[in-house]
């Protein structure tokens, strides 16, 4: 029986003294640094961060993150709950993204300042784990978003394969007009080039044939002007001719209805014939 005692004291210590180094790492991890806990919800692969990756805050490291979960009321989100500095000032309008770490693997959290006018994030009764807003989409960098990539231009390249094998005949086809083209170009050039020729020299007769024009149409445009000139000198010596012919019919005209007998019969007026006796 005592040997079934001692048994169970130091059963029972050996427990005592795990659940108490249990109960300090917890303690340690969570309220002895006098850090602060906070939840960020992620719409997307968290894929690259496990417990212990880094929390940074503007770049600089300030934390770890602590667990992960599912949303319960949608799969599709994470829940990371993340432990940071007493001295981080996380503010209302601070958000949350994953960065990858490059070539090393692996992804950490950045954690943005937000706006100095804008209150810090604290606890409360009600939300004892505040949460920062995570960014759109999550975040994830240029490593994380590779094999999404990949994934997009294998399944190009096989709709490529697919568009060239349905349509391999008809590229068969216009391929081989192409080089039956390119060999009936090769063996008419002697007489393409003559053809270019001949266009090239036609085109400078044309525009000697221009010139000449152009010139023969000056030279007519100038002698053209001269009769026009000499037209209208005729012209105006011809109505002042008829201006004279006009004023003197006008003065015909007044003697004629001033004295009509004597501008038609000549000489003084004929007295006009008296009666004898009286």
């Amino acid at each position: 029986m005592e040997t079934k005692a001692n048994y169970l004291m130091i059963g029972g210590f050996v427990l005592g003294v795990l659940a108490l180094a249990f109960l300090f790492v917890f303690w340690m991890s969570n309220f002895g640094s006098g850090g602060k806990r906070y939840k960020i919800v992620f719409e997307s692969s968290v894929a690259g961060l496990t417990t212990g990756s880094s929390v940074g805050f503007n770049g600089i490291k300030v934390g770890e993150v602590q667990s992960f979960s599912l949303d319960p009321e949608d799969a599709r989100k994470v829940q990371v709950i993340v432990s940071v500095r007493s001295d981080t000032p996380v503010r209302e309008n601070s958000r949350a993204s994953i960065q990858s770490m490059g070539l090393t693997g692996g992804s950490a959290i950045q954690i943005t300042a937000g706006t100095p006018d804008e209150p810090f994030l604290v606890a409360t009764a009600e939300d004892p784990v505040p949460t920062i807003n995570a960014d759109r989409g999550g975040g994830q960098g240029l490593f994380d978003a590779a094999p999404a990539v990949m994934n997009n231009a294998n399944a190009l390249l096989q709709r490529l394969n697919d568009v060239v094998a349905e349509n391999e005949k008809a590229i068969n086809t216009t391929l081989t007009n192409v080089e039956q083209f390119t060999t009936m170009l090769n063996e008419r050039r002697d007489s393409i080039g003559q053809a270019v020729t001949d266009v090239s020299e036609g085109a400078q007769s044309f525009k000697s044939l221009a010139s000449k024009l152009e010139v023969s149409l000056g030279q007519n445009m100038d002698g053209l002007t001269r009769q026009a000139q000499d037209g209208i000198q005729e012209f105006s010596a011809f109505m002042r001719e008829g201006r004279k012919v006009a004023s003197t019919l006008n003065r015909i005209l007044e003697k004629l209805e001033a004295n009509p007998r004597g501008f038609l019969l000549g000489g003084s007026q004929v007295p006009e014939y008296t009666p004898r006796g009286r």
